[in-house]
């Protein structure tokens, strides 16, 4: 059963240098593609959504500009969500991880006042924001991912192989599904695609 889906979106950067395009043109691309698979996977009915908006390490290692760009889109992020009413219309709550102490405090507060006011809901959508491992072991209270099932599946695009730190919790029995395709380029055919290369896989869990 596909209960829990993690997406880690990556080649943002690499999709717009194949295109000349700027590093505000690539997550512009990033953002509105993530909206979009986050539609096709509520229509689907997957009951859980995890994913990465930012890491720690983008949180404290990419230069400024970059930086100013995602938090800009974290920004436009909360306006979509409350404008868009993208959690009622889903019946969804939203569920934040991550050490938000690294954002600026009026985003912040908005981003847990949108948790706030969104705890109920037959879906949810966890997002992680400044996360790591390292973070959540000192977290209060501890080890909050775990009061999410484990993820079934992780989509990685961009040709990478690895988890790179994703909620390392939650993803001890996940089936990983890697793609070359770059985020923006990630088709709902693909996502088609990556639900049946799952539905054929054998489980054990360890058995």
């Amino acid at each position: 059963m596909l209960l829990h889906v993690g997406i880690i979106p990556d080649g943002n950067r690499r999709w717009a240098r194949l295109r000349g395009l700027t590093l505000r043109d690539a997550y512009e691309a990033g953002y509105a593609k993530l909206k979009e698979v986050l539609r096709w996977l509520l229509d689907y009915d997957v009951r859980y959504l995890s994913f990465y908006a930012m890491s720690r390490d983008n949180c404290v290692k990419r230069g400024e500009e970059e930086r100013g760009i995602l938090l800009g889109l974290l920004e436009r992020a909360v306006r979509d969500i409350e404008e868009e009413r993208i959690l009622e219309e889903h019946d969804a709550r939203l569920v934040i991880s991550g050490d938000l102490s690294l954002l600026p405090e009026r985003l912040k507060l908005s981003l847990e006042s949108l948790a706030g006011k969104h705890r109920e809901g037959r879906r949810t959508i966890h997002v992680g924001i400044c996360y790591s491992i390292q973070w959540e072991l000192k977290a209060n209270p501890p080890l909050p991912t775990l009061k999410l099932p484990p993820i079934d599946l992780v989509i990685r695009t961009g040709g990478m192989r690895r988890i790179s730190g994703f909620f390392p919790l939650l993803v001890e029995y996940a089936e990983l599904y890697f793609t070359d395709t770059l985020w923006p380029d990630f088709t709902r055919k693909e996502l088609e695609e990556a639900i049946e290369w799952f539905k054929r896989q054998v489980r054990n869990f360890g058995r």
